[in-house]
């Protein structure tokens, strides 16, 4: 008897809490109705990029171009400069603080500016990223290019024009002499001579018999050249 009617309290007991747990599902479901599924569909909104063609806001910029090729000095009044950046997006080219030009990269990348006018000194040469949404990206790693159209100074301290050379002891000629500006090669003859950081150099030079012409030719870095002709003569 004291079974059954335990049996009944715990019967009665499981249908109240089955009741109340429909309850608090039925409430459960109507507030995910009510806010769960629009702010879910917001947010989902929210994640959709613009590229999708959906008006969302989650874009990321394009990352900055990277420019190569470009002339560290030059003695012409225009370079060419290439680069890399994503593919299909526009690229500003930027000189002396104003924009220059704009040009679309290719499908790998790639992009040339032609024929940039540069003026006489320095210039300073840098780009950004523009992608089809109007997304700007950071500017570039910045470049100087140096405009020279003088020629390189050259001091020729021996041998002197017109020397002359006497004995198996005396055929080698000690060319030594130095350039101001860094960065200038050195020629004599057919040979490259090296040039110390203080710009001076020397090279022994092996002479043939009677007289001979040695052209000493220096070109510095954006190009330019100048060169010394002496007149040296060996006697055996």
């Amino acid at each position: 008897m004291a079974r059954s009617r335990l049996k009944r309290i715990k019967s009665k007991r499981a249908g109240t809490q089955a009741i109340v747990y429909i309850v608090l599902s039925g409430l459960i479901l109507v507030a995910m109705v009510t806010w769960g599924i629009p702010a879910a569909a917001r947010l989902a909104g929210l994640m959709i990029t613009s590229d999708n063609g959906v008006g969302g806001v989650a874009e990321l910029s394009p990352t900055p171009p990277i420019l190569s090729d470009v002339p560290e000095a030059t003695n012409s009044a225009h370079v060419d400069v290439s680069g890399f950046a994503q593919p299909g997006v526009e690229v500003a080219l930027v000189v002396n603080g104003s924009e220059h030009k704009k040009i679309l990269t290719d499908d790998a990348g790639v992009f040339h500016f032609d024929a940039i006018p540069v003026q006489e000194g320095e210039n300073t040469v840098h780009a950004y990223a523009i992608s089809s949404r109007g997304k700007e990206s950071d500017l570039s790693k910045a470049y100087t290019i140096l405009v020279d159209n003088e020629a390189p100074e050259i001091e020729l301290d021996s041998p002197k024009d017109a020397d002359v050379y006497r004995g198996e002891s005396q055929r080698i000629a000690n060319f030594v002499g130095k350039v101001t500006e860094e960065g200038t090669k050195v020629y004599i003859g057919d040979r490259v001579v090296i040039v110390q950081t203080d710009g001076t150099f020397s090279l022994p030079y092996q002479m043939i018999e009677g007289d001979q012409e040695v052209k000493v030719r220096v070109v510095d870095s954006a190009g330019n050249e100048n060169e010394v002709i002496i007149k040296i003569r060996w006697e055996p």
